[in-house]
Protein backbone atom coordinates (compact mmCIF):
# COMPACT_ATOMS: atom_id res chain seq x y z
CA UNK A 1 0.00 0.00 0.00
CA UNK A 2 2.77 2.51 0.73
CA UNK A 3 4.56 1.81 -2.18
CA UNK A 4 1.12 3.06 -4.27
CA UNK A 5 1.24 6.14 -2.11
CA UNK A 6 4.71 6.54 -2.94
CA UNK A 7 3.68 6.42 -6.78
CA UNK A 8 0.58 8.51 -6.46
CA UNK A 9 2.33 11.28 -4.53
CA UNK A 10 5.38 11.51 -7.54
CA UNK A 11 2.39 11.68 -10.26
CA UNK A 12 0.89 14.06 -8.38
CA UNK A 13 3.69 15.98 -7.96
CA UNK A 14 4.90 15.62 -11.72
CA UNK A 15 1.20 16.62 -12.14
CA UNK A 16 1.47 20.18 -10.06
CA UNK A 17 4.85 20.88 -12.06
CA UNK A 18 3.03 20.32 -15.42
CA UNK A 19 0.73 22.38 -14.13
CA UNK A 20 2.48 25.17 -12.87
CA UNK A 21 5.48 25.01 -15.23
CA UNK A 22 3.10 24.75 -17.95
CA UNK A 23 0.70 27.96 -17.49
CA UNK A 24 3.72 29.88 -16.62
CA UNK A 25 5.17 28.97 -20.13
CA UNK A 26 1.96 29.62 -21.81
CA UNK A 27 1.71 33.02 -20.28
CA UNK A 28 4.76 33.63 -21.66
CA UNK A 29 3.64 32.63 -25.15
CA UNK A 30 0.72 34.27 -24.70
CA UNK A 31 2.38 37.24 -24.13
CA UNK A 32 5.05 36.85 -27.07
CA UNK A 33 1.77 36.53 -29.56
CA UNK A 34 -0.29 39.73 -28.22
CA UNK A 35 3.15 41.75 -28.61
CA UNK A 36 3.76 40.34 -31.80
CA UNK A 37 0.12 41.20 -33.30
CA UNK A 38 0.73 44.20 -31.47
CA UNK A 39 3.11 45.19 -33.30
CA UNK A 40 2.25 44.11 -36.69
CA UNK A 41 -0.69 46.16 -36.26
CA UNK A 42 1.59 49.75 -35.49
CA UNK A 43 3.47 48.29 -38.62
CA UNK A 44 0.35 48.21 -40.17
CA UNK A 45 -1.23 51.74 -38.89
CA UNK A 46 2.34 53.26 -39.66
CA UNK A 47 2.11 51.71 -43.43
CA UNK A 48 -1.26 53.01 -43.55
CA UNK A 49 -0.76 56.78 -42.15
CA UNK A 50 -2.88 59.19 -44.62
CA UNK A 51 -1.42 62.40 -45.70
CA UNK A 52 -3.19 65.21 -45.19
CA UNK A 53 -2.16 68.30 -47.24
CA UNK A 54 -3.15 72.19 -45.75
CA UNK A 55 -3.55 74.76 -48.30
CA UNK A 56 -3.25 78.76 -47.00
CA UNK A 57 -2.70 81.83 -48.09
CA UNK A 58 -0.43 83.25 -46.08
CA UNK A 59 2.17 82.97 -43.16
CA UNK A 60 0.39 83.08 -39.94
CA UNK A 61 -2.88 81.01 -41.27
CA UNK A 62 -2.38 77.67 -39.89
CA UNK A 63 -1.54 79.13 -36.68
CA UNK A 64 -4.75 82.04 -36.51
CA UNK A 65 -7.35 79.68 -38.16
CA UNK A 66 -6.46 76.12 -38.23
CA UNK A 67 -4.76 75.19 -35.18
CA UNK A 68 -7.70 72.77 -34.31
CA UNK A 69 -7.62 70.86 -36.98
CA UNK A 70 -3.89 70.17 -37.37
CA UNK A 71 -3.72 69.09 -33.38
CA UNK A 72 -6.64 66.69 -34.46
CA UNK A 73 -4.72 65.43 -37.46
CA UNK A 74 -1.31 65.24 -35.42
CA UNK A 75 -3.34 63.40 -32.65
CA UNK A 76 -5.00 60.98 -34.84
CA UNK A 77 -1.92 59.76 -36.23
CA UNK A 78 -2.18 61.64 -39.99
CA UNK A 79 1.17 63.11 -41.94
CA UNK A 80 0.30 66.98 -42.53
CA UNK A 81 1.44 68.43 -45.31
CA UNK A 82 1.15 72.46 -45.39
CA UNK A 83 1.13 74.85 -48.61
CA UNK A 84 1.02 77.96 -47.93
CA UNK A 85 0.82 79.99 -51.59
CA UNK A 86 2.79 83.43 -50.52
CA UNK A 87 5.45 84.44 -47.92
CA UNK A 88 2.75 87.07 -46.67
CA UNK A 89 5.31 90.15 -48.27
CA UNK A 90 2.76 93.02 -48.04
CA UNK A 91 4.42 95.10 -46.19
CA UNK A 92 7.94 93.92 -47.09
CA UNK A 93 8.20 91.35 -44.44
CA UNK A 94 8.36 88.31 -46.66
CA UNK A 95 11.72 86.85 -45.50
CA UNK A 96 10.43 87.21 -41.86
CA UNK A 97 7.02 85.71 -42.16
CA UNK A 98 8.90 82.81 -43.75
CA UNK A 99 11.20 82.25 -41.39
CA UNK A 100 8.39 82.38 -38.74
CA UNK A 101 6.29 80.05 -40.47
CA UNK A 102 9.31 77.93 -40.94
CA UNK A 103 9.78 77.76 -36.89
CA UNK A 104 5.85 77.21 -36.19
CA UNK A 105 5.34 74.50 -38.97
CA UNK A 106 8.05 72.64 -36.23
CA UNK A 107 6.41 73.91 -33.54
CA UNK A 108 2.98 72.18 -34.91
CA UNK A 109 4.87 68.68 -36.10
CA UNK A 110 3.96 69.73 -39.60
CA UNK A 111 5.53 67.22 -42.06
CA UNK A 112 6.56 68.96 -44.91
CA UNK A 113 6.17 72.72 -45.50
CA UNK A 114 6.26 74.53 -49.21
CA UNK A 115 5.94 78.51 -49.61
CA UNK A 116 5.31 79.31 -52.80
CA UNK A 117 6.90 82.36 -53.77
CA UNK A 118 5.24 83.26 -57.02
CA UNK A 119 4.98 87.26 -58.82
CA UNK A 120 1.18 86.42 -59.26
CA UNK A 121 0.28 84.92 -55.49
CA UNK A 122 1.45 88.02 -53.80
CA UNK A 123 -0.03 89.04 -50.60
CA UNK A 124 -2.97 91.30 -51.29
CA UNK A 125 -6.75 92.33 -49.63
CA UNK A 126 -7.39 93.69 -53.68
CA UNK A 127 -5.92 91.44 -56.49
CA UNK A 128 -7.60 87.72 -57.06
CA UNK A 129 -4.90 85.18 -57.62
CA UNK A 130 -5.10 83.13 -61.04
CA UNK A 131 -7.09 80.43 -59.73
CA UNK A 132 -5.07 78.15 -62.73
CA UNK A 133 -2.16 78.54 -61.60
CA UNK A 134 -2.89 77.84 -58.23
CA UNK A 135 -4.94 74.43 -59.09
CA UNK A 136 -1.22 72.83 -60.89
CA UNK A 137 0.59 73.77 -58.00
CA UNK A 138 -1.67 71.55 -55.41
CA UNK A 139 -2.48 68.88 -58.20
CA UNK A 140 1.21 68.35 -58.92
CA UNK A 141 1.68 68.15 -55.22
CA UNK A 142 -1.11 65.53 -54.64
CA UNK A 143 0.35 63.66 -57.55
CA UNK A 144 4.39 63.71 -55.79
CA UNK A 145 3.01 62.98 -51.99
CA UNK A 146 0.30 60.77 -52.42
CA UNK A 147 -2.28 62.89 -50.57
CA UNK A 148 -5.51 61.72 -49.81
CA UNK A 149 -7.34 64.69 -48.37
CA UNK A 150 -6.63 68.43 -48.57
CA UNK A 151 -8.49 71.22 -46.45
CA UNK A 152 -8.58 75.32 -46.90
CA UNK A 153 -10.79 77.96 -46.27
CA UNK A 154 -14.47 78.02 -47.72
CA UNK A 155 -15.96 80.28 -49.94
CA UNK A 156 -16.38 83.05 -47.35
CA UNK A 157 -12.32 82.94 -46.67
CA UNK A 158 -13.15 83.11 -42.57
CA UNK A 159 -12.28 87.10 -43.04
CA UNK A 160 -13.43 87.67 -46.55
CA UNK A 161 -9.71 88.24 -47.97
CA UNK A 162 -9.24 87.78 -51.52
CA UNK A 163 -6.53 85.59 -51.24
CA UNK A 164 -7.95 82.89 -48.89
CA UNK A 165 -11.19 82.74 -51.36
CA UNK A 166 -8.76 81.87 -53.94
CA UNK A 167 -7.86 79.09 -52.24
CA UNK A 168 -11.14 77.80 -52.06
CA UNK A 169 -12.28 78.79 -55.68
CA UNK A 170 -9.22 76.39 -56.75
CA UNK A 171 -8.89 73.65 -54.88
CA UNK A 172 -13.12 73.16 -55.41
CA UNK A 173 -12.88 73.28 -58.87
CA UNK A 174 -10.06 71.40 -59.57
CA UNK A 175 -9.68 67.87 -61.20
CA UNK A 176 -9.69 65.59 -58.29
CA UNK A 177 -7.83 61.81 -58.15
CA UNK A 178 -10.29 59.09 -57.04
CA UNK A 179 -10.72 58.82 -53.57
CA UNK A 180 -9.39 62.34 -53.15
CA UNK A 181 -11.36 63.82 -50.02
CA UNK A 182 -11.45 67.66 -49.61
CA UNK A 183 -12.87 69.60 -46.78
CA UNK A 184 -13.44 73.05 -45.91
CA UNK A 185 -13.07 75.56 -43.33
CA UNK A 186 -16.58 76.91 -41.98
CA UNK A 187 -16.95 80.44 -41.71
CA UNK A 188 -19.58 81.86 -39.02
CA UNK A 189 -20.90 84.79 -38.34
CA UNK A 190 -19.44 87.43 -36.37
CA UNK A 191 -21.18 86.64 -33.16
CA UNK A 192 -20.14 83.23 -33.68
CA UNK A 193 -16.69 83.90 -34.50
CA UNK A 194 -15.82 85.86 -31.70
CA UNK A 195 -17.57 83.98 -28.74
CA UNK A 196 -14.53 81.99 -27.95
CA UNK A 197 -15.38 78.04 -26.72
CA UNK A 198 -18.82 78.88 -26.09
CA UNK A 199 -19.36 78.30 -29.91
CA UNK A 200 -19.02 74.41 -28.61
CA UNK A 201 -22.45 74.06 -28.03
CA UNK A 202 -24.11 75.36 -31.27
CA UNK A 203 -21.22 73.78 -33.46
CA UNK A 204 -21.85 70.59 -32.32
CA UNK A 205 -25.60 70.85 -32.91
CA UNK A 206 -24.62 72.15 -36.43
CA UNK A 207 -22.12 70.25 -37.95
CA UNK A 208 -20.47 66.90 -37.35
CA UNK A 209 -16.91 67.25 -38.58
CA UNK A 210 -16.04 69.34 -35.13
CA UNK A 211 -12.16 69.11 -34.18
CA UNK A 212 -11.01 70.23 -30.73
CA UNK A 213 -7.51 72.73 -29.04
CA UNK A 214 -8.00 73.09 -25.33
CA UNK A 215 -4.90 74.04 -24.64
CA UNK A 216 -4.58 78.05 -25.11
CA UNK A 217 -1.29 78.06 -24.59
CA UNK A 218 -0.98 75.99 -27.56
CA UNK A 219 -2.64 78.48 -29.38
CA UNK A 220 -1.22 81.55 -27.88
CA UNK A 221 3.09 80.31 -28.60
CA UNK A 222 1.87 79.51 -32.21
CA UNK A 223 0.67 82.42 -33.09
CA UNK A 224 3.28 84.15 -31.21
CA UNK A 225 6.28 82.59 -32.69
CA UNK A 226 4.53 84.85 -35.87
CA UNK A 227 5.86 87.59 -34.14
CA UNK A 228 5.82 90.17 -36.71
CA UNK A 229 1.75 89.85 -36.93
CA UNK A 230 1.47 89.38 -32.92
CA UNK A 231 -0.20 92.77 -32.70
CA UNK A 232 -2.30 93.46 -29.87
CA UNK A 233 -5.75 92.77 -32.38
CA UNK A 234 -4.36 89.19 -32.46
CA UNK A 235 -3.62 88.12 -28.89
CA UNK A 236 -7.34 89.36 -28.61
CA UNK A 237 -7.82 87.32 -31.59
CA UNK A 238 -5.95 84.26 -30.01
CA UNK A 239 -8.44 84.70 -26.77
CA UNK A 240 -11.76 85.42 -27.93
CA UNK A 241 -12.16 83.48 -31.29
CA UNK A 242 -13.59 80.34 -31.64
CA UNK A 243 -10.67 79.17 -34.91
CA UNK A 244 -8.36 79.26 -31.91
CA UNK A 245 -10.19 76.40 -29.91
CA UNK A 246 -12.81 74.94 -32.47
CA UNK A 247 -12.50 74.31 -36.45
CA UNK A 248 -15.78 72.79 -38.50
CA UNK A 249 -15.02 71.36 -41.53
CA UNK A 250 -17.27 70.93 -44.75
CA UNK A 251 -17.07 68.15 -47.13
CA UNK A 252 -17.50 69.53 -50.72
Amino acid sequence: MEFFDIIEEIVDDDLLFILKYGLLISNFITIFILLYFKSKKQQNEKEEKKSVLLVTAHPDDEAMFFLPTITYLNDNNYEIHLICLSKGNANKMGKIREVELEKCSKYLKIKKLTIINDKDLQDSMSVMWPIEKIQKIVEEYIDENNIKGVITFDKKGISGHLNHIACYEAISSMKRAEGLKVFVLETTNILRKYSSILDFFVSCILNDNLMLNLNILKAWRSMKIHHSQFLWYRKLFVVFSRYAYINTLIKI
